[in-house]
């Protein structure tokens, strides 16, 4: 195998107290257990084969300190940050020249806000433009991959402002992708 790409995952939006229960075990199911499953699974078919390249796609939200509104997404995607920049730094110590790395994209242009019951308040780019910077990302060996200009350098600002600050710009954000219920 020479490179695998691991972009399963969907999101909800609304209030914690209020989303359902069962989808957000269903999302936790999708974006943590099974992306966590197949990165143990192929990383390890990866490793001793000696070569290849894995990308998990995780989401902006990810790097985030917390997304009111979309707790539960963006608890998951800071989950799939985490795991696939702490395998990436294990296998650089380990001088592996297998690759892994997490792509964070922000809107995509798909079917995720239908079934996120969100509108994004940033245009989304095409998912052609995402999987060229995706490709780009990872001939550079970048780790974390944030295809977006305009998104990366909103998580760059992001980090020079305080935690709750940082957190109360979210949730405005957020709240403004609710759809009318």
């Amino acid at each position: 195998m020479d490179l695998f790409i691991n972009n399963a995952g969907f999101g909800d939006c609304g209030p914690f107290l209020q989303t359902e229960l069962d989808k957000d075990l269903d999302m936790l199911s999708v974006n943590i257990r099974a992306l966590h499953i197949l990165t143990k699974k192929i990383g390890q078919q990866l490793y001793k084969q000696g070569f290849g390249a894995l990308l998990n796609v995780g989401s902006c939200a990810g790097l985030m300190p917390a997304g009111p509104y979309m707790a539960t997404y963006y608890a998951t995607k800071a989950y799939v940050v985490s795991l696939t920049s702490a395998l990436a730094q294990e296998l650089r110590e380990a001088r592996s020249p297998v690759y892994v790395g997490c792509l964070c994209p922000g809107p995509v242009n798909t079917e995720f806000n239908a079934v996120a019951n969100v509108e994004f308040a940033l245009r989304g780019i095409t998912p052609e433009y995402c999987v060229r910077c995706a490709l780009d990302g990872m001939a550079r060996r970048k780790t974390v991959i944030v295809p977006n200009p305009v998104v990366a350098a909103g998580m760059t600002l992001g980090r020079f402002l305080p935690r709750p600050v940082y957190i109360k710009i979210a949730a405005h954000q957020q709240r403004k992708k609710l759809y009318k219920r």
